[in-house]
């Protein structure tokens, strides 16, 4: 015991030197809680992926059912590519072309131009942006009313992209900033969904400078929209660059990681948050995690097949793995010290271990050695007495056969005496080749057997039927066997041999075999271990 309280506190010692000497990474402040969450739902992130998997393989099963319902394999094609949307562009694509081949072969203009709005919105997310330009100015002012909205919502966030990507053009910039408002005002107006009006709204308040109005808009919008959505996401983005712009930045990063959540928790991998969330940790010097969030921002803008985010995040890695690497260098320098020092501890406590183990391994050996004796000498008492009980009703039994059927052969042999005395030959014959009196004895023997034998094993029959399917079990009154039974009964008590079994029971060798086989096929488990799991049935005396 003392030696093994040694043993823990030298570990103990070498853990809480190794963690010393390591512990130089940076404490995340303020909002530590989310990122913490956001940083463990990273790791887990294939499972919202699974289920939204799940479920678009449901909706793919609906669309084989569909049949040729044309109106039927729209909307589902529909949903389907609504649920890559955000999750996988290719796949997205691959359903929006299915849709525009059944828009055009049934002539419908509305199914075309809500195809071709959804198909814009989905280039323009992966970076496309001529050609989603070229989708929506194909359509112009030939919008049908019911997707006015959509239109409008997807040209903003088209010539958001564009404002933001040409900032540091200033006449590019300026051209799509006045479309940009252009189309805040008219998703505004087509907008008849309060909830994306508080968005509009957050936007135009946005482009102004008003924070206060701004910030209170999203608020509304944040409260009214699920969570785990897309739209919830993108409600908390929205709020974290709001939160940057008046220079909060704690908050700034609470929002970001709120919302990387939400893409996380709805399997969205077109995203901006985790990217620039990471940028904002590299800037506070967090640079391990810093480089997990923007490895992930990564892993999702490949799924994604994202070109702009691609290249958004191509423009921050080097700088961040650049820091990372520096910090994983000087860790390594402190670890190699720590290593040497706790290499030389080691090497002292494996030789000490190694006594005591040595001393272990043979109190061990003599420990198992005593065990398996007892254990075979207990076995080896359970069959001893298991036989001793059988031997013991057997011998009874057949005491008690002999002394029946001598007595029964008194009573023939006066029988014939008599008869044979009167000259009854005829009656004498047909007493001899009565079959009758044989299958009488025989019937009367089997009933004796099953009597001792079911002494012996009570519960035979029940432990067969385990073995045996539910529809396929005995329901065997109390006392007696039928042939079946007999023929395992007998295996049980050692006779195994098909010509013992066949010339006791009074059936041909291929009957036996047959029965063998017939009760095999009804068993649960494999037939080459029906009849060894029958040996295995235990007598009274076993329990």
């Amino acid at each position: 015991m003392i030696f093994r309280n040694a043993i823990s506190s030298f570990v103990l010692c070498i853990v809480l030197a190794l963690c010393i000497s390591c512990h130089d990474t940076p404490k995340i402040s303020d909002a530590g809680l989310e990122i913490k969450n956001l940083d463990s739902l990273i790791i887990v992130k294939s499972v919202f992926r699974q289920q939204r998997e799940m479920l678009i393989v449901g909706l793919k099963a609906k669309l084989k059912n569909a049949g040729s319902d044309v109106k039927q394999r729209y909307g589902i094609n529909g949903d389907i590519a609504d649920n890559y949307f955000g999750y996988q562009s290719d796949s997205a694509i691959n359903y929006l072309q299915k849709n525009l081949m059944l828009a055009d072969s049934t002539h419908n203009k509305n199914w075309r131009y809500e195809t071709l709005i959804k198909k814009s919105n989905l280039l323009n997310s992966i970076g496309l942006f001529t050609e989603s330009k070229i989708i929506l100015d194909s359509i112009g002012k030939d919008v049908p009313q019911p997707l006015l909205f959509s239109y409008d919502s997807t040209a903003e966030s088209l010539y958001t992209n564009l404002y933001e990507y040409s900032k540091s053009n200033k006449m590019f910039a300026n051209a799509h900033k006045i479309k940009l408002m252009e189309y805040y005002h008219k998703g505004l107006a087509s907008s008849k969904d309060p909830v994306f009006r508080y968005l509009f709204q957050y936007n135009i308040n946005k482009m102004n400078n008003k924070w206060k109005e701004a910030i209170s808009d999203i608020d509304k919008f944040i409260i009214s929209v699920p969570p785990k959505t897309r739209l919830k996401a993108i409600g908390y983005y929205c709020k974290a660059f709001a939160e940057g712009e008046i220079g909060n930045t704690n908050n700034q990063k609470k929002y970001l990681a709120l919302s990387s959540i939400e893409d996380i928790e709805s399997a969205t991998t077109e995203n901006r948050s985790l990217q620039e969330l990471a940028f904002l940790l590299y800037k506070e010097g967090d640079y391990n995690t810093a480089y997990r969030f923007l490895e992930s921002a990564i892993e999702d803008a490949n799924f994604y097949n994202a070109r702009f985010r691609t290249f958004q995040i191509s423009q921050v890695q080097p700088i961040i793995e650049k820091a990372y690497m520096l910090q994983v260098n000087n860790t390594n320098r402190k670890l190699q010290f720590s290593v040497w020092t706790i290499s030389i501890m080691l090497i002292i406590l494996a030789m000490v271990t190694y006594l005591v183990i040595r001393q272990l391994k043979i109190i061990v050996k003599s420990r198992k050695e005593v065990r398996a004796a007892n254990r075979d000498l207990n076995i080896l008492n359970l069959k001893l007495d298991e036989a001793n009980h059988i031997k013991e009703e057997y011998i009874g039994f057949f005491i008690n056969q002999c002394s029946i059927y001598l007595e029964k052969f008194d009573r023939y042999k006066l029988l014939i005496s008599r008869r044979l005395s009167t000259g009854q030959l005829d009656k004498l014959s047909e007493m001899v080749n009565n079959k009758k009196n044989t299958d009488m004895d025989l019937n009367e023997l089997y009933q004796n057997f099953d009597r001792a034998f079911l002494r012996i094993y009570p519960n035979f029959v029940e432990e067969v039927n385990k073995l045996l399917k539910p529809n396929e079990q005995y329901d065997i009154k109390f006392g007696s066997l039928h042939t079946e039974l007999r023929i395992f009964a007998l295996i049980r008590l050692g006779i195994n041999d098909s010509v013992q079994i066949s010339d006791f029971l009074r059936y041909s060798l291929r009957t036996i075999y047959n029965y063998r086989s017939k009760v095999k096929a009804k068993s649960v488990i494999e037939n080459d271990d029906f009849e060894a799991r029958i040996m295995q049935i235990d007598s009274i005396s076993s329990h």
